[in-house]
């Protein structure tokens, strides 16, 4: 199941299929019921004003910008685990409901501000296999990623569009074997926990 998904993710990725837009009939109803410091909101108009405010700049983050670990296709990155990743980063289980992080994306190891973000939500106890993580993704407009005019990725859960087919389709591999492990403990849709 892993290998078929991260081959469609693959095959979407290089065809620039799975329409690269916000997710299909993204419904507002779903959006995130409280929005903190600790908890991303769900759409990317109210995302990217939450990431202009830095509140997870508090969290735990990486020292430095470095280029991505395999099998990352995400260039130069810098990443912050919230309170709820980073508390039990040396668990072997699902991460817990609120579980969150950010990925800064650069378009160089010394560029000084971000070019793109990635970030991820878990939305409920259980993962379902992606599902019920909320998935945002934006980069430069000339990126060779799929995109929408804005340079959205994914912007939705995990169960249908971009997020399922991109998002889900790479991160479901986290931690399943040494190939998709490039940091202890990677596990439940998170290749990265920083403590």
């Amino acid at each position: 199941m892993i290998a078929k998904r991260w081959l469609t993710c693959a095959l979407a990725a290089a065809l620039g299929v799975a329409a690269c837009n916000s997710d299909d009939d993204d419904d507002s109803s779903e959006a995130s019921e409280t929005t903190s410091d600790q908890s991303p909101p769900q759409s990317a108009a109210a995302i990217e004003a939450w990431l202009t405010k830095g509140a997870y700049k508090s969290w735990q983050c990486e020292p430095a910008t470095h280029e991505s670990r395999s099998p990352s296709p995400h260039g130069f990155n810098r990443i912050c685990s919230n309170d709820a990743i980073s508390a039990n980063a040396d668990e072997k289980g699902p991460w817990p409901k609120g579980a969150a992080a950010v990925k800064e994306l650069y378009a160089s190891k010394d560029a000084s501000t971000p070019v793109g973000y990635a970030v991820y939500v878990k939305t409920a106890d259980d993962s379902a296999e992606g599902a019920n993580w909320y998935w945002y993704e934006r980069v430069p407009k000339d990126s060779e990623a799929p995109h929408d005019a804005s340079g959205v990725v994914a912007d939705g859960l995990g169960d249908k569009g971009p997020a399922a087919s991109i998002c889900v389709g790479c991160h479901i591999a986290a931690g399943s074997d040494e190939a998709h492990t490039p940091t202890a403990n990677g596990h439940d849709q998170v290749y990265t926990p920083v403590r």
